[in-house]
């Protein structure tokens, strides 16, 4: 088989024609011949990264903590090597952040720390508020500052020109309770581009993973280029491995092998996972440091075979231009995943009762279905809304 470029390497892996006759190195992606060792039972990380131009050092696998029980759990993953811990205002109603306090709150100086905080354009924006609001995260996580202050789930950065949030941001940046801020991303194709021209963003969180990566990569590289520090999250393309048993080998753990794949371009300083249990801490960083080999190839190809037809891709939007409703889509449906992937059920439906009334499916039943038409997955849009609405609502 031919050598491989970016492209090829990805439409290779989207079209189940990927061989065991792949090449090597190409670009910014890192392959080996390499097979899977036996892992160590108290796995480290292997490889920090600097975090674009802030000089932060952090893990190359990192922990998300969107959904935890065990404050325990998170020392359990510093103590791992685990150095870079990402929350927000709105993970578990605020609980997440006080898990974090908990955890490593004798441990400050080791770690660093983002939180993110969520701000509706549809509302008036006070610089008093938002200060608040950041100093109660600072509280509840028993810190005086926070490393990494994000605007949390931004669509378009146009949000980030209000000059009561700009004023906000300064004026806990020159207190010394931000260190740096940035933003975090379901739109990349739009605010990757957007961040290109604005001094607010040191550090963005976006969504990356082999099913979705392809159209993005190049704006990854021009952020990275420009000193932006990329943290990639929602790296297993949907997590729903857990549903289809054929993944599960002796040889691969298939969420290592997705966060090699993430790992192997060179522009993404580091991932975020959600590290609910010990289990999880284990498993994902004993990824960490090690080369994308042939057989997280192999399991990654298969995954995309079996889970290509079933994922709504979180970054794609194609389809809500066709929306005569104007239903929202794409939040939709990864509340459903949440709930029935991720398993949190109790905080996707509360996702989902935040949104208006005029946003969720309740014109699909007889609508004719122009999403489908759109998807460019060939998605069955309108029936995984109205499934989305049935699980959500209960």
């Amino acid at each position: 088989m031919a050598k491989l470029n970016r492209r090829n390497f990805l439409q290779a892996f989207s079209s189940g024609l990927l061989g065991i006759g792949l090449a090597g190195k190409k670009d910014a992606f890192s392959l080996t011949t390499e097979t899977n060792q036996a892992e160590t039972p108290f796995p480290k990380i292997q490889k920090y990264k600097t975090l674009g131009r802030t000089g932060l050092k952090v893990s190359d696998v990192s922990c998300g903590a969107i959904s935890l029980f065990e404050p325990n759990v998170l020392r359990y993953a510093f103590d791992c090597g685990v150095n870079y811990f990402d929350t927000a205002e709105s993970y578990l109603r605020t609980k997440s952040e006080s898990f974090i306090g908990q955890a490593l709150k004798d441990v400050r100086d080791k770690v660093i720390i983002t939180t993110k905080h969520a701000y509706s354009p549809r509302e008036k924006i006070k610089k008093e508020d938002i200060i608040k609001r950041v100093e109660a995260s600072l509280k509840r996580m028993q810190t005086d500052y926070v490393d990494i202050a994000m605007v949390h789930n931004i669509s378009d950065l146009s949000l980030l020109k209000n000059e009561e949030l700009q004023a906000a941001y300064s004026q806990l940046k020159k207190e010394g309770k931000i260190r740096f801020t940035g933003f975090s991303t379901h739109n990349p194709q739009l605010t990757l581009k957007q961040a290109l021209n604005i001094d607010f963003p040191q550090v963005i969180l976006v969504i990356y993973n082999h099913l979705e990566g392809q159209k993005i990569e190049s704006l990854i590289k021009k952020v990275h280029d420009k000193g932006i520090g990329t943290v990639a999250m929602k790296v297993f393309a949907g997590g729903k491995h857990g549903r289809l048993k054929s993944l599960i080998s002796p040889k691969v753990s298939y969420p290592q092998a997705a966060i090699r794949w993430v790992l192997s371009n060179q522009n993404i300083d580091c991932l975020i996972v959600t590290m609910s249990s010990y289990s999880h801490v284990e498993e994902y960083v004993a990824a960490s440091g090690k080369s994308l080999n042939r057989e997280d190839m192999k399991i990654i190809a298969e995954y995309q075979r079996q889970a290509g037809s079933l994922y709504c891709r979180v970054s794609c939007s194609q389809c809500l231009a066709s929306c005569p409703h104007h239903v929202a889509v794409n939040d939709i449906l990864r509340f459903s995943m949440y709930f029935e992937d991720y398993r949190m059920e109790k905080e996707a439906m509360r996702y989902y009762s935040q949104l208006e009334d005029s946003q969720k499916p309740f014109s699909c039943v007889s609508c004719p279905g122009y999403c489908q038409s759109a998807c460019p997955y060939g998605l069955p849009v309108k029936e995984k809304l109205l499934h989305a609405h049935e699980i959500l609502s209960a």
